[in-house]
This record gives C-alpha cells, sequence and structure tokens, in this order.
C-alpha cells in the first residue's frame, strides 16, 4: 500500500466515522444528517469537475518538466484553481436561490454562505496531497492525512457537542478548511516558484477543459443521481438514506483511485513498466478486496441498521449493489489514456456513460426506487470501462491480458456475482 492509498483511507475513515457519530452518538435525525450532506453535496458539485482536472493535469505535466519549471507549475496552477474556486463559490452564493429550486425539493437551504467560503479555501488546498505524492514525501503525506483529519473530527465534534448545532459545524469546517490553506500556501514556498507564467496558466487550462468534461460527465453521475433522489422524493431523509448507501467498498475506490494517480506518472515516462505494474498491483488487490467485499455484501444488512439506525436498512440494499462495481472499478485502461493525453476519448466515453445512466436511472427509479438507480450506475460504469478497454487495444495495441490477469479478474467476478443473487 502507498502513501496516497493510505492517506485516502484516512480520508474516508474520517468521513465515515462523522457520519457515525453524528447519528449514533450526537443523535442527529435522519433528515439533519440530509441538510448536513446535501449542503457538501452542493459545494461538492461546484467543484468536483475541474478540480479533479488540475489534480490529472499535475500528475501529467510534473514529471515532464525540468526541476526548475515544476516550482513555476505547481504556483500558477494553484494561482487556476483559487480563481476557479471564487467564481464556484460566487455563482453557489448568488445561485442559492435557483439551485435549491431546480435541484432539491428544499424550499431553502441555511448556511449556504458558509459552504462557499469552505468551497474557496478547500478545493484548491486538496492539491497538497499531490504536493506530496510529486516530491516523493510519502513520510510526510501520512502525517499530514492523520493530523488533518484529527482535525477535521475536531472541526464538527466540538460544535456540536457545545449545542451550537449545525451552524457551528459548518463554521468549524471553514476554519478547518482556511488552515489547509495555510497549509498549501507553505508547501507552495518549499516547492514553488512564485512566477507568473499565464502562456503556462493557458496550457495547463487546455489539458484540464477535456479532463474537466470527462469528470462532469462521467464522475457527474453521482451527483447527477443525488438530484434525482432530491427531486424524485419528498421524504427529506430518502437523501442520506441513498447518499449512505450509494458507496462502493471504500478501500476499492480509494485504493484504485490512488493507484491510478501514482501510475499516470510512471506511465508517462515509462509505459512498458506502468502496464507491468498495474498488472501486479490489481492482481494482489483483487485477491483480498474481492473477499472483503463479499463479506460486506453478507453483513451489510445486519452493519447498517446497527452502526446507524433502522431506517437505514433501505441503504444496504442500495449498498448491496454498488459493491458490484467493483467489476468495473478494478480495471485500468484510463492510466494509458491520460499518459498519452488521448483526453478525447475519455470525454466521448463519459458522453456515453451519461447518456445511458441517466436514462436507466429515469426509467428504474420508478420501478426499482432508489435501487434503481444504483444499477443504472453499476451498467453505465461497465460500459464505459469497455469502451476504454476497446480503445486501448485497437488504437494503442495493448491488449486486456497484459494488464488484467483474465482468470483471476473473472473467478472473482462470478463469485461476487453468485453470492449477489444469493443474498438479494
Amino acid at each position: 500500500m502507498n502513501a496516497l492509498q493510505l492517506y485516502q483511507i484516512i480520508r474516508f475513515s474520517t468521513t465515515l466515522l462523522i457520519g457515525i457519530l453524528l447519528i449514533r452518538f450526537f443523535g442527529l435525525s435522519t433528515a439533519e444528517v440530509s441538510i448536513y450532506e446535501i449542503l457538501l453535496f452542493l459545494g461538492n458539485f461546484m467543484s468536483f469537475f475541474w478540480l479533479s482536472a488540475g489534480q490529472k493535469g499535475l500528475l501529467t505535466l510534473f514529471p515532464s518538466y525540468a526541476e526548475h519549471q515544476k516550482g513555476t507549475l505547481l504556483f500558477n496552477l494553484f494561482l487556476l484553481l483559487f480563481g476557479l474556486a471564487a467564481i464556484a463559490a460566487a455563482l453557489l452564493y448568488f445561485g442559492q436561490e435557483l439551485l435549491i429550486q431546480q435541484l432539491t425539493t428544499y424550499p431553502s437551504l441555511p448556511y449556504i454562505s458558509l459552504i462557499a467560503w469552505y468551497l474557496l479555501f478547500n478545493t484548491p488546498a486538496q492539491i497538497i496531497e499531490y504536493i506530496y505524492v510529486l516530491q516523493k514525501q510519502d513520510r510526510q503525506l501520512v502525517s499530514y492525512g492523520v493530523v488533518i483529519h484529527i482535525l477535521q473530527l475536531v472541526a464538527i465534534i466540538v460544535p456540536i457537542a457545545m449545542g451550537m448545532g449545525l451552524e457551528g459545524v459548518f463554521q468549524g469546517l471553514v476554519l478547518w478548511s482556511l488552515l489547509k490553506f495555510v497549509w498549501l500556501w507553505y508547501l507552495l514556498y518549499q516547492y514553488g516558484s512564485f512566477e507568473l507564467d499565464t502562456s503556462l496558466q493557458k496550457k495547463v487550462l487546455l489539458i484540464m477543459l477535456p479532463l474537466s468534461l470527462h469528470a462532469l460527465l462521467g464522475g457527474g453521475m453521482e451527483y447527477v443521481d443525488g438530484f434525482i433522489v432530491s427531486s424524485h422524493f419528498e421524504e427529506e431523509k430518502m437523501f442520506a438514506l441513498f447518499r449512505y448507501g450509494a458507496r462502493e467498498l471504500p478501500i476499492v475506490s480509494i485504493l484504485v483511485a490512488a493507484l491510478v494517480a501514482t501510475m499516470i506518472p510512471l506511465a508517462v515516462e515509462k509505459e512498458s513498466e506502468a502496464i507491468t505494474t498495474i498488472k501486479q498491483k490489481i492482481h494482489q488487490l483483487s485477491n483480498w478486496l474481492y473477499p472483503i467485499t463479499i463479506v460486506l455484501m453478507v453483513l451489510s444488512p445486519i452493519l447498517f441498521p446497527f452502526v446507524y439506525n433502522e431506517e437505514f436498512s433501505l441503504s444496504a440494499k442500495v449498498f448491496n449493489i454498488y459493491l458490484l462495481v467493483i467489476s468495473s472499478r478494478i480495471l485500468l485502461p484510463q492510466v494509458l489514456i491520460y499518459s498519452r493525453q488521448h483526453n478525447y476519448v475519455l470525454v466521448l466515453s463519459a458522453i456515453i456513460e451519461l447518456i445511458i445512466n441517466l436514462s436507466l436511472s429515469l426509467y428504474w427509479v420508478q420501478l426499482y426506487g432508489l435501487e434503481g438507480i444504483a444499477f443504472a450506475t453499476l451498467v453505465a460504469y461497465m460500459v464505459n470501462k469497455i469502451m476504454l478497454m476497446g480503445y486501448v487495444y485497437f488504437k494503442m495495441g495493448i491488449s486486456v491480458h497484459q494488464y488484467i490477469h483474465l482468470t483471476n479478474y473473472i473467478f472473482w467476478n462470478l463469485l461476487l456475482v453468485g453470492v449477489f443473487l444469493m443474498t438479494y
């Protein structure tokens, strides 16, 4: 397990613990938790696609730059992300009434101004972990992850314990995001070069544009699903029930995403070595991620009501469907596409994925409720990966068996589907 994977596990574990504490320990109602979740959801919706593009752009550009240029790249990327964060925060604040009315069933939502400040500081600060990765500062990355997420717990738990309610929680998150922002400046002072380079910014923007579209069209389906739930179900608690269930096995998405992030720079420099490494790493991950997935699939109907409350039994059903997403998540043709900067392919596949996901979600939500949305996501993800694997094979001459053990993959997925059918 590399440092970025460990960092992402710390981050997710903190998020999971916060949800458990808010419901079980501090006794917030499911409706209150829904407000907390949908506010963060709206903030993330305004930034996730261009932030992802900035992170991927940094990973693809950084290895190809000379040492004296890398610092300039870091600083100018920061300026771009901070500018985009300011625009997103302003749109959220001034357009809140339209967003809430069009995308949710809530007549209004409180604390939007606090979410706007949180968005402004927290979003650009999310390149901190990638700066550590690119500087090969593994120990510092893990230490940062432990400290910053302990502080996140404090920022949320202390206001609740003091009776300050959700307003205090979001005030705490603003202070926490400001601390991260200050730490980013410290890292820029260490590794950056404070030279404004508009030509470099234009180059980064050109790379970010297709990557933003890919993230918006592909990863954005998570947000479309959320808006489908918030617009199709009038009960406020349904949003929290869906959001707490609509999660893959956490360590799958975390470990695979971190592996992609570390493999992209390697593939840029040494593609054949990256292909071999991907195959080896995925084989190792599969042999313990699939058994954990299967065990969780059997236990989730017991765990969700126990960890949260009885209302979350529905979340367990949604969760079990999302566990099947490992079958597509574990395939990594996108690393090779990122490394060669064939970004238009990612955009095209994401458009098709979005069309499939949206169409099936709107149809199946009427037949199967929340579970229908989950099934639509499962199908769309797999179709997307099949298209990317086809491109890598026919256009780049790299067959599937070069970066995945097919026999091992087929075995685990047949077993996983069999368990799902027996427990569904």
